[in-house]
């Protein structure tokens, strides 16, 4: 599949949020607890801040994969509705919205399952990054276009 420019930004801009979170997670998530019981001759204090800043990471994982083919079906839907006429095509992309909304909830659902509370945050900061990302793809084009029409004047 021929991604757009955009396309391509908002799957970087993904990846680049996503990664960023995933560390910033790594190093910020807390333990759960305040046990301070050996365990197999390992702090349980340490034992659970891995295993919540791996949950985090996983969480981010999934979120941001789901994320990248929530793109690759926008790029299909907006592809498919520039060939309609414009009543169909407004009806066309408010129907295409619902199965990126449902991947989003199955990814939130499957993180609160398979990894916890923490899962379920870095799924919430994975899921963002699409957002932001198209934000920061607009704010980009934005600027790009005031230093074009700068230059033509």
């Amino acid at each position: 599949m021929n991604l757009s420019t955009e396309g391509k930004s908002l799957l970087k801009g993904v990846l680049i949020l996503s990664v960023a979170s995933a560390l910033v997670g790594l190093f910020v998530v807390p333990a759960q607890g305040l046990a301070t019981d050996n365990v197999l001759g390992l702090d349980l204090n340490l034992q659970l801040q891995v295993h919540n800043r791996i949950s985090f990471a996983l969480g981010v994982l999934l979120a941001a994969i789901a994320s990248v083919v929530k793109v690759l079906m926008l790029e299909r839907s907006i592809n498919k509705a520039m060939d309609m006429e414009a009543n169909k095509a407004h009806i066309y992309m408010s129907v295409s919205y619902l199965p990126r909304m449902i991947l989003t909830g199955a990814v939130l659902v499957a993180s609160a399952i398979f990894f916890g509370i923490f899962g379920i945050f870095g799924a919430l900061a994975g899921t963002l990054s699409l957002t932001i990302s198209v934000y920061i793809v607009r704010m980009f084009e934005n600027r790009n276009k005031r230093q074009n029409s700068r230059g033509k004047e």
